[in-house]
């Protein structure tokens, strides 16, 4: 109940912020669909409403100990929020970035990145926020 909670008001912030704003995709090459290989589960996969052409898609992932992803990139935009463990976040010319329970991070747009738990132990669980445009994949694999 009280994650419930705090997802609700995420995802009020997180609307607020994105009906001030418009976004373009950046060019991705080939636009191969990266699907990672933990357990999500999509809680909504729904058109924006007044933006014509967007959509938003909110996941909830379940990320086992020792886990690395592959490297890819979000056509939109994208905000993480963790609710339980510890995700690293390795994103193309920066230093890997630790979110904890309760931290909020909005991604740059179009930056190859991979996540990792890094963690021997402890899965982590975090709720994905993502917006793009309608037809094309939200996450792009990266060689």
């Amino acid at each position: 109940m009280q994650y419930a909670n705090k997802v609700w008001k995420l995802v009020l912030v997180v609307a607020f912020a994105l009906g001030a704003f418009a976004m373009s995709s950046p060019e991705a090459g080939a636009q191969t669909e990266y699907k990672p290989k933990v357990n999500a589960t999509t809680l909504a996969d729904v058109p924006l409403i007044g933006i014509p052409g967007r959509k938003a898609i909110v996941k909830h992932f379940d990320i086992p100990p020792g886990y690395v992803g592959g490297k890819h990139i979000h056509l939109g935009q994208v905000f993480v929020y963790v609710l339980e463990g510890e995700i690293t976040l390795e994103m193309e010319g920066d230093a890997p970035l630790t979110l904890k329970p309760g931290e909020l991070f909005q991604e740059p747009l179009g930056r190859v990145m991979l996540g990792k738990n890094l963690s021997a132990d402890d899965a982590v669980k975090i709720v994905v926020f993502q917006i793009g445009e309608e037809g094309k994949p939200m996450m792009v694999k990266v060689e």
